[in-house]
């Protein structure tokens, strides 16, 4: 697909020739006055899927969906404002205006409808999605994600924890939160994706992280989106995520019409890193199935 990065500079636009990787192409989308890039990968008629990454890591996470999932269809791998590539948002975001980031590249590119598959703070910004343009989804994969808002406590701790990040910077974020995103099945016995995770979340922003943090922590709650859903809907979780039990998924999946859930076994919360072939055989599932 022939598509040029394009950035902004005083006195107009000109052209930005990014390096490319086999098969993909990097642009610039602008939405809201700041910058989306995104990764775009494969070809064909059915609707592109579009990934949504986690926090804190970005588009970047999901390279080992890339073969896997792209023989018959676009996927698109943006990365957020403050996230790998993309600069940061202005000024602090709500959970909305990530979700617009999303419609605004689905515009830029004349999509008029597509899968979308979130990962933990990308599931926040599909019921978002959901909410803001349902006409535009035909599919979804929520992965590791809630529809809660969060708890006293954890809206204390993200507060704690932006401003650690201001004040420390990106640094600190892997020793903070490996714990926590990986199983330990994955620390003790991948190295190799410890170390990948590490590499991915350094890429990242101090203000991209806080401005994140601040939506995840001011979110709504999208319990009630669930019933509304009407899509082929794939429920993906890890046996061993803290943040997103199993428990708390399959009550998810159980108010969304038809939906289907999976737990996937010695996994945390980055499922799709963590387990990629089972991530890969469900998703493939899904979408064969619509």
């Amino acid at each position: 697909m022939g598509t040029t990065a394009v950035r902004q500079k005083a006195g107009g636009r000109y052209p930005d020739p990014m390096p490319k990787i086999k098969g993909e192409n990097v642009v610039e989308s602008r939405h809201f006055g700041v910058s989306m890039w995104y990764r775009e990968i494969g070809e064909g008629t059915a609707d592109p899927l579009l990934l949504l990454h986690a926090f804190p890591l970005n588009g970047k996470m999901f390279e080992p969906q890339i073969e896997a999932l792209s023989a018959d269809r676009r996927v698109i791998l943006p990365d957020f404002p403050g996230f790998g590539r993309s600069p940061r948002t202005p000024a602090q975001p709500d959970v909305g205006y990530y979700a617009g980031c999303v419609r605004g590249l689905l515009d830029r590119l004349d999509i008029p409808r597509v899968v979308v598959g979130g990962v933990s703070m990308g599931g926040y910004v599909a019921f978002e999605c959901v909410r803001s343009f349902p006409e535009r989804i035909s599919g979804l994969v929520l992965a590791n994600t809630r529809p809660d808002p969060d708890s006293e406590e954890i809206r204390s701790a993200r507060k704690e924890m932006a401003l650690r990040v201001a004040k420390d910077g990106i640094g600190i974020l892997p020793g903070l939160q490996m714990e926590r995103l990986l199983s330990p099945h994955t620390r003790e016995n991948d190295g190799g994706l410890v170390e990948k995770v590490r590499a991915i979340i350094l890429e990242n922003t101090p203000a991209g992280a806080v401005a994140a943090l601040g939506a995840m922590r001011e979110r709504p709650d999208s319990t009630a989106t669930l019933g509304e859903i009407a899509v082929p809907t794939l429920v993906i979780g890890g046996e061993d995520d803290s943040i997103s039990s199993p428990k708390a998924m399959g009550e998810m999946a159980e108010k969304i019409p038809g939906s289907r859930h999976v737990t996937l076994p010695n996994v945390g919360h980055l499922s799709n890193l963590e387990n990629p072939d089972g991530f890969n055989g469900a998703v493939r599932m899904l979408l064969g199935e619509m």
